[in-house]
Formats: structure tokens, sequence, C-alpha cells
């Protein structure tokens, strides 16, 4: 139970850092080598910590996030390894669109000696347009 608190703390942590604005702060629980497998069909991976940070200050760089609720994280914990499925509801505008998704964003981390790090990521989601700002 402990392992899976201390990786709801993280998923937390991570979601309040991109929230605010402090992409920095979500550094220290990414892996270096981490892997973020965009959704979607295409082999467009981005590789490591310094690009899984950039992704999200490109995201809010271009949209604008309206609404952000973060669920309970299911937690499965195998050996040194771990995945966190946790779910998410959004609501953000990108070039006069307002669109709203529901998904899951898919952590795996595993157990190094400096504690959990998220090892690979996937957003499980699909976006509606809800309504055209432009009228």
């Amino acid at each position: 139970m402990e392992d899976i608190r201390e990786i709801r703390e993280i998923v937390a942590a991570i979601n309040e850092a991109w929230v605010i604005g402090d992409y920095e702060a979500m550094a220290p629980y990414v892996a270096e080598h981490v892997v973020m497998a965009p959704p979607g069909l295409e082999d467009r991976r981005v590789l490591g910590r310094a690009a899984f940070v950039a992704s999200f200050r490109q995201f809010a760089e271009v949209a604008k996030t309206r609404e952000f609720l973060a669920g309970v994280p299911r937690v499965d914990v195998i050996g040194n390894t771990a995945v966190a499925t946790c779910p998410f509801t959004i609501a953000y505008e990108l070039e006069g669109t307002t669109y709203r998704e529901k998904g899951f964003d898919v952590l795996v981390f595993s157990r190094t000696t400096g504690g959990w790090k998220v090892v690979w990521r996937t957003l499980i989601s699909e976006p509606e347009p809800q309504e055209s700002l432009e009228r």
C-alpha cells in the first residue's frame, strides 16, 4: 500500500506542476530516458526527460486549459514496476474551439534507488468540439 500511496502522490505532483505552469517541478519524478507514446497509431515517440517536460509546456503555449479534474489513479505494482491508470477530464481552448476530453493517462513507473520514476506514458482519450468561440 505504501508504493500505491507514493505513486499516487507523484501523479498528483506532476498534475499540479503542469496545471500551475511549473513544468520543471515534474522532472524529478521522470526517468532520464522516459518514452512518451502520443495517442494514435503514428510512431512519433517523445524521448527523454527534457522532451517529456517540454511537451507539457508546448501544450500550454497553444491551448488554454479551462478545467482539469484528475480522478484517483488505479495503481498496479508488480515488483519494481508499476502501472498507474489515471482518469481525467479536461476542457481546453485551441484555435477558437473549446474541447472537452475524458480519458486516462497511463504511466509506467520503475522503482529506482531514487524512488519511483515515470519511464513510459501514453494518453487514451478523444476530444470533441463543444462550441466555437468565433461567432
